[in-house]
């Protein structure tokens, strides 16, 4: 399952969701690679019921052993952010080739407030709400990573009108 599949699998299934990480760089205009689509939840039951039935019913396995169904436990995700420092649920199909797909479980930003700055970004049939480029700087701010101050850095020239 590429990229686009899980966009069309959450589109499909009215999963209500903002892009970030790599991908939603990318959309915004730099050339980047990335292997993972990175997305952040509304984390109501009702969206959570359909990113679950989604997912099973596309055959998404938790990469670590846990049921998918303790994404609807929130004292449970705090306590491993907290304990763990899990930063994500990941999630692979059954082809060992799959594209994971990353559902940040504490993001920096909260999802009400992506969702309110989101840009709304079309490629080919695909309507996607991808975080802002502020939003994606400050979710890479201070991650300590080399991709995340080199994704800033481009972020900040196509803020400024800058190609990268």
């Amino acid at each position: 399952m590429g990229m686009f599949d899980l966009i069309d699998l959450l589109s499909a299934n009215h999963v209500d969701y903002v892009l970030v990480g790599g991908l939603a760089v990318a959309l915004h205009g730099y050339q980047r690679v990335t292997m993972d689509v990175d997305v952040v939840l509304a984390m109501d039951d009702a969206n959570l019921d359909r990113f679950i039935a989604a997912a099973d019913a596309a055959g998404l396995r938790p990469t670590v052993p846990v049921p998918i169904g303790l994404l609807r436990q929130p004292a449970l995700i705090e306590q491993w952010h907290r304990e763990k420092g899990m930063l994500a649920f990941s999630l692979r199909g059954p082809d060992a080739v799959a594209t994971v797909i990353e559902v940040l479980v504490s993001p920096k930003v909260p999802y009400a407030e992506l969702r309110r700055d989101a840009v709304i970004i079309e490629v080919g049939p695909h309507r996607i709400a991808v975080a802002s480029i502020d939003h994606l700087i400050e979710m890479k701010t201070g991650t300590g990573r080399g991709k995340d101050a080199i994704d800033i850095e481009a972020l900040r020239k196509l803020k400024a009108g800058d190609a990268p």
